[in-house]
């Protein structure tokens, strides 16, 4: 089946001689409805994620500065990102969220949490892997496990429980392929932040199968209704299984400087920064 909007307006893929991992998977409907709307006049986006305000005044006064007075502005950054930043990230987390982070080697600077997490999915899935995924998801996490030429299995969430996880249903879907988990909390798209009891039951399930845990918590900021949020990543126990990702696209509305980080044991961090070698090289200097 042809997953793609496009195939709804006349376009059809020509996929001949192309990879099938390629040839499967679909530009998510949440990019292509844009550029869809862009032919037509005063249409309304109600979908994707973008700010609505633009990146804040202090981050634009200090790249026009950084403009006129460092030659370096233009160049390849080291690979892992710029030092300065990454220590001032490896800060935020200790501070604010409590997270005991190396900056030298547990965190890397990505291009945008995108990249982080399909540079995770490249690493760790191969080919018929099983990933768990909550449903509904963010739909480009569906096309990297596919990429990946792993399998996502779909967990629904409890609709009438304010989409809670279904511990239950993890536990059932369970097999001898599983590899992973992958979550995203806050969710995109139901809006819900999990509670830690579920959570803590998530990661005891993966430690007792040995599985991966990918934490995509770019929303980690937006919390309503006095809901706390709570991150795996505060789980000592679970360094070794656990890959968070986490963005500046939302919380500085930065959404097209494509800059955000991944934070993971040591050894996991050294492989995927061989997928972030071989796709982009660094992220870009001037957002970092």
């Amino acid at each position: 089946m042809d997953r793609s909007v496009y195939a709804g307006v006349g376009k059809k893929e020509d996929t001949a001689g192309i990879a099938k991992r390629v040839a499967q998977i679909s530009v998510s409907a949440i990019k292509q409805m844009p550029v869809l709307a862009s032919k037509l006049e005063e249409c309304i986006s109600l979908g994707q994620g973008i700010p609505s305000f633009g990146t804040p005044s202090f981050i634009r006064k200090r790249i026009i500065a950084a403009l006129e007075n460092d030659d370096l502005i233009g160049k390849y950054s080291l690979q892992p990102g710029i030092p300065e930043l990454k220590r001032e990230i490896a800060g935020y987390l200790r501070r604010d969220r409590g997270i005991a982070v190396d900056p030298e080697s547990e965190l890397f600077v990505s291009c945008g949490a995108m990249e982080a997490l399909a540079g995770v999915i490249s690493t760790i899935v191969e080919r018929d892997d099983e990933v768990l995924i909550p449903s509904p998801n963010y739909s480009s996490h569906i096309e990297q496990i596919l990429f990946a030429e792993g399998k996502p299995v779909f967990v629904p969430l409890i609709e009438e429980e304010g989409w809670r996880l279904d511990m239950e249903g993890f536990r059932k879907a369970l097999t001898k392929k599983t590899k992973a988990i992958l979550l995203c909390n806050p969710m995109n798209p139901t809006g819900a932040v999990f509670p830690e009891k579920d959570l803590k039951a998530l990661a005891e399930m993966a430690l007792d199968r040995n599985l991966f845990i990918i934490s995509d918590e770019a929303y980690d900021f937006l919390l309503y209704d006095r809901l706390p949020h709570f991150s795996l990543a505060s789980i000592p126990e679970l360094k070794e299984n656990l890959i968070t990702c986490k963005s500046f696209s939302k919380m500085y509305c930065m959404t097209g400087w494509r800059v955000g980080y991944m934070v993971a044991a040591a050894r996991i961090v050294d492989q995927v920064l061989k997928v972030h070698d071989a796709f982009a090289i660094c992220a870009p200097t001037i957002s970092q």
